[in-house]
């Protein structure tokens, strides 16, 4: 009686433990000198931003591409905002340096950008994506043959 347990109820997520190289970024294509590497470090490791995985530029098995250095991925960052993926360089390489403004989303453009890792992506999250983005081209599909449909009506 008396004693209290601290932390408990507070759930922290335990991800698998990260290696040393996949805690630095190796594909940045300007230099960020305002990147603090102990925070990145620690925020990869506690699992807040994914690791700064080796790239693939074929869908060997990965599934998930940054749609904006185009390389695949086991898993990827998701924005806050509107779930889109992004790798950890690609994300860095986004964020404001100290002297500038807040950046917004690159896919929605919704102000004070910001991403969450959630690990991999479950095959029912992949099959949706891939419903969604079938269901959108087919109705575009739909609306261009309507389109030409009523341009050939007009044509005398």
């Amino acid at each position: 009686m008396g004693n209290v347990a601290i932390g408990v109820g507070r759930r922290r997520r335990r991800w698998p433990e990260v290696e040393e190289r996949l805690t630095q970024p190796r594909r940045l294509l300007r230099q960020l000198s305002d990147v603090d590497s102990g925070r990145l470090r620690r925020l990869i490791r506690s699992g807040d931003l994914a690791p700064c995985f080796d790239a693939a530029e074929d869908d060997a098995g990965l599934n998930e591409d940054c749609p904006i250095c185009f390389y695949f991925y086991p898993s990827l960052n998701r924005s806050k905002c509107c779930g889109k993926g992004i790798c950890t360089e690609c994300f860095l390489q986004l964020m404001p340096s100290k002297s500038s403004k807040v950046v917004h989303c690159p896919f929605c453009k919704t102000a004070s950008y910001a991403v969450e890792y959630r690990g991999n992506r479950a095959k029912r999250e992949k099959k949706l994506d891939q419903q969604k983005e079938q269901n959108t081209s087919e109705s575009k599909k739909k609306i261009q043959s309507k389109s030409q449909i009523a341009d050939e009506l007009v044509q005398p």
